[in-house]
Order: structure tokens, then sequence, then C-alpha cells
């Protein structure tokens, strides 16, 4: 910077300076008729460069909200299954960066106040709003140690009480044995008295309700999986779904998923007369064998997934039963196996749970047969 006085008693000022990209620019004026007048606006030069530069680093520091989402699902993406990474993408995608909300939102216009409405709009609608809400959270805590906020709004505002859970009369979470013994035989009348490709629809229940293994895992299975003579299964895959129609195998759900589950003798025999079917209608129909215990009904590949839950409907109301999911049946084997005396740690071991709280959590919990029998387990016990 500096003021230089010209031959005809006229003031120059020149400034100098570097913007944020780091070049040197320069403001100049010539003429000023008096010192002061030349200080006057070198300092208000000065100032608006200083508001300019602070305006531009404040816009250069700022991001959308989806672009840091982006950011936080690339390093998410590596932790989990396809599935679950699908879900959660879903989520944001429908309620978080839609039009209505965050679509075109800096994550420093998130205020406090703004995100309150978007939670209490939510929690009216979603009965697990706050479980959803993890990626927006995660999200944003990224933003405050990328600096981008001081602090993520999350911090101060008030979660709401969530719409309530649909309570379904006609729905269960897992089948008791008198039930699941109900179950299976209206399996059997309909599909497991046939000799053809529909057998292993009876034959894919049986193994899903008496091994506690997970859909995926199921469907993923291959012939040399089984061991007939050990009585095992051998799980060390799952099989996922892409958009609802492409099946991937990926590794199993979690580090203790690979392991060999017990299987009964019943089921075994179930197992090997599929085996036998499929390899004549194989053979019929001049295919190579694929090694795929379900395949689909042409026996070419891995069963769609999205045909479990009609064939599981159509059961259940030929046996007369309120209706669960499919991952009911998992619940189911965990619940009966713990009523049948089966050690906790064993349990774990054959569901492919890392963590025995985990196995825990899915034992649905005191049927009214076990409540009944509390007072009577104890006493047996303390005897006096």
């Amino acid at each position: 910077m500096s003021i230089t006085k010209q031959k005809d008693r006229t003031y120059n000022v020149r400034i100098s300076y570097s913007d944020n990209d780091g070049k040197r620019r320069e403001k100049n004026k010539k003429g000023f008729t008096s010192l002061t007048l030349a200080k006057k606006w070198e300092r208000k030069t000065l100032d608006e460069i200083d508001e300019i530069l602070a305006n531009h680093k404040q816009q250069k520091n700022r991001m959308l909200l989806r672009d840091v989402y982006e950011m936080w699902l690339s390093t998410y993406k590596p932790k989990v299954a396809d599935t679950t990474l699908k879900k959660t993408d879903s989520f944001m995608q429908l309620h978080v960066l839609c039009s209505k909300w965050f679509k075109n939102s800096y994550v420093d216009e998130i205020t406090p106040t703004i995100l309150q409405q978007f939670v209490n709009e939510l929690s009216a609608v979603m009965h697990n709003y706050k479980k959803n809400l993890m990626p927006f959270k995660q999200t944003l805590a990224q933003c405050v140690v990328m600096g981008l906020i001081d602090e993520t709004p999350f911090n101060r505002i008030i979660m709401p009480q969530p719409k309530p859970s649909p309570i379904f009369t006609d729905r269960l979470d897992f089948y008791t044995i008198e039930q699941l013994n109900q179950f299976m035989s209206s399996a059997k009348v309909l599909y497991g008295g046939r000799d053809d490709v529909k057998y292993r629809i009876y034959a894919l229940f049986r193994v899903l309700a008496f091994t506690g293994m997970r859909r995926g895992e199921l469907l993923a299975l291959k012939w040399t999986d089984i061991d007939y003579q050990n009585k095992t299964i051998k799980v060390n895959k799952n099989l996922v779904v892409d958009n609802g129609i492409i099946n991937k195998i990926h590794p199993p759900k979690t580090k203790a998923g690979n392991r060999n589950v017990r299987i009964d003798d019943n089921t075994l025999t179930i197992l090997r007369h599929w085996q036998a079917i499929q390899s004549r209608l194989t053979l019929a129909s001049g295919l190579q064998s694929t090694g795929i215990i379900f395949t689909n009904s042409t026996l070419d590949n891995y069963q769609l997934v999205s045909k479990l839950r009609p064939w599981l409907i159509t059961i259940a109301e030929h046996a007369r039963l309120p209706r669960i999911k499919v991952h009911g049946f998992r619940h189911t084997y965990a619940t009966l196996a713990i009523q049948a005396g089966m050690n906790v740690k064993q349990l774990q071991y054959q569901l492919g749970h890392d963590d025995v709280q985990t196995t825990l959590s899915v034992y649905s919990g005191l049927t009214e047969t076990d409540k009944a029998k509390t007072a009577d387990v104890f006493t047996s016990l303390v005897n006096f």
C-alpha cells in the first residue's frame, strides 16, 4: 500500500493484496486533492477488500448436506451388506434429501428450529424414526469434525415420542410348538406330497424352521454344503438381493456367520428326497446341474427371495394360523430351542451371532406356558 504525492500536488493511492486463491491483485486511484481524502479512500477500500475476502472464504468453506452425506456414505458402504446400504440410502433420499426439507440445504443452514420441525413431522408418521435418523445424525457429526459447523443441531432439539408401533391381530413374531406343527403339516399337505419341483417349497420351510438359518444363508446353499454323515450344513455365504431382482452371493453377515449348523435326521431325509427329485428333473430337462439346493422353478438359478412371502401366507392360511414374517422362523427356532433346554452359547453358535446379547434379543421372551411354570421352576431348585 502506498500514497504518493504528484507534481501537480494531488495524491495517488495504490493498494496491493492477495486474493483467496493466492493471486496478486491491485486497486489504484489518482487525483485526490488532499492527503486526508486519499487516506479516507484507502481505509474504505481496505475494509471492502477484507469483507470480500471474508465472504469468499466463508462461501468456499460451505458444503451442501447432500455432498457431505455422499462422503459419509462412501465410508459406511464397506461396513454393511448391500441390503442395509440400500435401506439407509432410501431413507435419506425419501425423507431427508427431498425437496421439502434438505435437498439443496447447506449444512450451516440447518438450524435447531428447522431440524425440530423436521423430526416433529417425521415422528408423526414413522414409529422407528429414531433408528432411521442414524445416517443423518452421523453426517452432521462429520460436519463438526470437518469444521463446517461448530455443533450438530441434533444437540439442541427434543426428540418427540414416535408414532405408536402398529399392532396386527393377524400376525405373530414367532410360532409356538403347536403352531409350528400346524404350519409344517399344512406345508406337507400342499407341497410335501408332490414328486415335482414344488417339493422344494416344503423342504425350504422345513430347513428354515429347524435350523434357525437366515433367509439369505438358506437360499445361498449348495449341495456340497450338506454333510449327511456328520449331520451338518456348512454356512459360509449369504444371498442378497439387488433392486429386488438380481441375486448376489456375499460372505456371511457376521464373522460368526461362518459355521456348521446342526440338522436333525428328519430334515436330512426331506433334503435327500428333494435332491433326488431335483436330479431327476434336471436330467429330464437336459440341463446342467447348478449345485444350488433351493433353485427356482426352472432349476437354472437361485430361488427369488420375493417368492417366499407368498408361499408362507398360502401355508399359514391353509393351516388357519396368523402370519409371521419369513425371519419369524429364526425367532421361532430361538424361542423353542431355549424352551427345549438348549444352552444359550450353543444357540449363539447355531444362529451365527457374534454377541450373545444379540442371541438373547432374538429370543422372543416368555410364552404363556413359560409364565405358568415360573414358580415351579424356582421351587424345584429351592424346595423349602
